[in-house]
């Protein structure tokens, strides 16, 4: 980093300079620090004492290059770097950092303008002079906020990175010992570091196709348009993730309320596969159980968006495959034939039983109704019975099928 070049003080200058009492300066720039960013710490015994040692070595390197003992670029400082990382710790925001910093050189700038004005005018200093010592004063005390408020700003972020991986990479441990049926429950100190509420009512959502910054930003959408406020991220690998959506146990979730998730992630274009609401510890596990069974068939079906209420048959069905599969031959037949006309006909009998009637039927398959009734005919001689009996037979294995025939 480029250390801004700025002219010395004036020998006057710099002996008022030297005449600042640095410790009750010290004093006066912790507390408008404290109060202008760090007012919820005030009584933090550790993180008031790290300010003040900060706020006092930074006095004394200021001094020193008011003085002109050092120049700016040789300023070597520990600890307001120290203060950064446990700000970062404490998860602070960086803007109250750099408020602080701001308050607290405007603090230092106050006392020392102040002792340059009372000694130039106990000095009878010339007008322009003073005027040109406290424009150099006003410079070096700008020059150096900029020189270390930047290094620390990096030294913070770098610090908050650090920890925000290390935070998400145990957060990401929490959830996998949750998701486990055997898990114990978390102590306090990791319920502080999860961040979700478990007691809530929650609805999982899995995102099969979408890596974890995008997910956080389809969350982003959610929270806007749905009004979700509590969420949980965990990412499967590094190109799938499930979310959790928490609502308060009271309020739940309405059926109004999924459903307008659903349409909000359809109206994202994404792929997703989403649960039924749970509550409590035992719900997170149970909306992760159940969008994994909806995105089994969601996978077989291709659709974008499914929910386990869409799904919930072929779920419970598939539980025994091979019986599943017994009962699709023994259901369908010859209609059961793996064959792209025998599909054809499978799909026409199934929105006929759907949609009621031939012309509905043949307006959503964008076929003309003589088309309807020659196939739903023809699905009739493949069956060997007409449509109409064994009717709930019929339209369990006809959905079936569209999981088990290629």
């Amino acid at each position: 980093m480029t250390t801004i070049a700025v002219a010395p003080l004036p020998l006057w200058a710099r002996e008022a300079a030297d005449a600042v009492d640095l410790p009750a300066l010290a004093d006066r720039v912790v507390e408008a620090d404290i109060e202008a960013a760090f007012d919820t710490l005030r009584d933090n015994d550790e993180f008031v004492t790290r300010l003040h040692a900060s706020v006092v070595e930074n006095l004394r390197a200021l001094r020193l290059v008011l003085t002109g003992r050092i120049p700016l670029a040789e300023v070597r400082l520990t600890e307001p770097f120290a203060l950064a990382a446990l700000q970062a710790r404490l998860r602070l925001p960086q803007t109250a950092l750099q408020r602080s910093y701001r308050v607290g050189f405007l603090t230092m700038w106050q006392e020392w303008s102040d002792q340059l004005v009372a000694r130039a005018e106990h000095d009878d200093v010339p007008r322009r002079e003073s005027l040109e010592a406290l424009q150099a004063l006003t410079e070096l005390v700008l020059a150096y906020q900029h020189h270390v408020a930047s290094l620390v700003a990096d030294s913070f972020a770098r610090t908050d990175d650090v920890l925000s991986r290390s935070r998400d990479h145990v957060r990401a441990g929490l959830v996998q010992h949750l998701l486990r049926d055997d898990s114990t429950p978390l102590p306090p100190s990791d319920l502080v570091l999860l961040d979700y509420p478990l007691d809530a009512a929650h609805l999982a959502v899995l995102l099969p196709a979408t890596p974890e910054a995008a997910a956080r930003q389809v969350l982003d959408t959610l929270r806007d348009k749905c009004h979700v406020r509590d969420t949980l991220v965990h990412p499967i690998d590094l190109t799938s993730t499930v979310v959790w959506l928490a609502q308060p146990r009271q309020a739940g979730w309405p059926v109004t309320r999924t459903a307008a998730i659903v349409e909000c992630l359809r109206s994202l274009d994404v792929e997703a596969s989403v649960s039924e609401p749970h509550v409590g510890v035992r719900g997170v596990r149970d909306g992760w159980r159940q969008v994994r069974d909806v995105q089994s068939v969601r996978e077989a079906w291709g659709h974008g968006v499914l929910s386990y209420a869409d799904v919930s048959l072929e779920v419970l069905l598939m539980a025994d495959p091979a019986r599943a599969r017994a009962f699709v031959r023994a259901e369908l037949g010859e209609l059961g034939a793996e064959d792209e006309v025998a599909a054809r006909l499978r799909e026409t009998v199934e929105a006929s039983h759907r949609y009621g009637s031939h012309v509905t039927t043949a307006a959503h398959l964008h076929l003309h109704e003589h088309t309807v009734r020659n196939r739903l005919q023809k699905a009739a001689e493949l069956l060997g019975r007409p449509l109409t009996e064994r009717r709930t037979e019929l339209q369990v294995a006809l959905r079936l099928a569209r999981l088990l025939i290629a």
